[in-house]
């Protein structure tokens, strides 16, 4: 079996990855050399206001040569627009790195979701970066999005059909995360050789995520058309069709 690459979660990304995902070029330069930037270009200024006074000295260097003059001025004043500037680009670069590295909402509720997933993979004994704990997530997300579309749906006869799918996919669920803890018992770590009964429990989750998301799929299809459908004779029908539909781990189990 091929190995997945492990994903980060979201809100684990550190400070360089949110630097590539946040903010413009102007907001990562201030970030990576706000003091330098600044410094240069109060340089530049001084340098531009030192020729200006060169050529138009006052009193006091009019007896000076050009030379002299642009020389002094760039000693005097070169150094202090630097200096003055580069306090501010400073002050500005801690800012930019100061944003940058504060998460956004969505990156601290992705960090919550992160952990909270770390810790109900723990207490059901997966690994949560793990295959298998992938793999269980998956179908908890295709049965979590089934419960959405029952819930969307107005009080009545085809809700209540629904409803009785959704608790058919609970059980279903249920024994998805007993194969998810065999697969961990018997190949934990995704390393070594699978072993044929690995592979048959990898075989079957690969199976169940299939299912889960093509039933939650036909639900939201079946869904779209009830409100202005009176047509329950079909509309059964449907819903028949789409409970066979639904994964059957417990009658298959492991041979």
């Amino acid at each position: 079996m091929n190995k997945r690459e492990n994903q980060r979660p979201p809100g684990a990304a550190d400070w360089h990855a949110r630097m590539a995902l946040r903010g413009g070029p102007v907001t990562h330069a201030l970030a990576r050399a706000g003091a330098l930037l600044f410094a240069f270009a109060g340089a530049l200024v001084m340098l531009g206001v030192v020729v200006l006074y060169a050529a138009n000295p006052g009193e006091e260097a009019m007896d000076n040569s050009v030379a002299a003059n642009v020389v002094g001025g760039i000693v005097v004043f070169v150094p202090i627009g630097a200096v003055g500037l580069g306090l501010i680009g400073l002050a500005a670069q801690y800012a930019a790195r100061s944003w940058l590295r504060t998460p956004t909402e969505a990156e601290r509720r992705a960090a919550r979701d992160a952990e909270a997933r770390t810790a109900r993979f723990a207490r059901e004994g997966l690994r949560p970066e793990g295959r298998w704990a992938r793999s269980f997530e998956t179908c908890a997300r295709s049965v979590t999005a089934f419960h959405a579309v029952v819930g969307t749906l107005p009080e009545g006869a085809a809700r209540s059909w629904f409803a009785d799918i959704g608790e058919t996919l609970d059980g279903e669920l249920s024994e998805a995360l007993r194969l998810a803890r065999l697969g961990e018992s018997l190949q934990p770590g995704d390393t070594g050789e699978p072993s044929a009964m690995s592979l048959k429990v990898a075989e079957l989750l690969r199976a169940a995520e299939t299912s889960f998301a093509e039933t939650t799929e036909r639900a939201a299809a079946i869904a779209l058309g009830l409100r202005d459908d009176s047509d329950f004779v079909r509309v059964r029908a449907q819903l028949d069709m789409l409970a066979e539909q639904a994964p059957n781990l417990r009658a298959e189990g492991l041979t």
